[in-house]
């Protein structure tokens, strides 16, 4: 008999705790809202002005980061595309040498530019034609790799250059 009243007046404690619960969950949840979202108000938006702040400033390293990356594609572009161009062209060692020349060459002067690009950006004033720079480095360098080689040789290197991306 002691075993039940235990047991029942666990459970009635058990049962007032839940409903206690319930009630302080259901009292929270009235509670007025932290600021957040835009309201709208009479047809016009009002917004935190914290949160559009916030916005504007992802927003902004957003974009930053689409620009570097495109960026940082060009240049790896341009490095890679030697490499591309002259797939399946046997060269003489003095070939290799001159081309690994003009390689070397190119790859400096892109290093510069990349270089220069960083000091722009840090300046707060990023060089808006990077990527026209680029693209001239790689025409020039792929100009001077195919003046290197013989008619042959420049057949195929132009087959792959059709096939590599500008």
């Amino acid at each position: 008999m002691q075993a039940t009243r235990v047991t029942k007046s666990t459970m009635q404690l058990v049962t007032a705790a839940v409903c206690l619960l319930t009630f302080s969950v259901a009292a929270s949840a009235q509670k007025a809202k932290p600021a957040g979202p835009p309201v709208t108000t009479k047809g016009m938006t009002k917004a935190n002005e914290h949160a559009a702040k916030g916005q504007a400033t992802a927003e902004s390293k957003r974009v930053e980061a689409r620009e570097r990356k495109a960026e940082n594609a060009e240049v790896k572009s341009a490095r890679e595309e030697p490499g591309k161009l002259l797939k399946g062209i046997k060269l003489t060692k003095a070939e290799r040498k001159s081309v690994n020349d003009v390689e070397k060459k190119y790859r400096a002067q892109l290093s510069d530019l990349e270089k220069q690009e960083d000091a722009a950006e840090k300046a707060g004033k990023p060089d808006t034609d990077f990527a026209t720079k680029v693209t001239a480095l790689k025409t020039q360098e792929r100009a001077d790799i195919r003046a290197l080689l013989t008619a042959d040789q420049a057949t195929q290197f132009d087959k792959n250059a059709a096939t590599v991306k500008p």
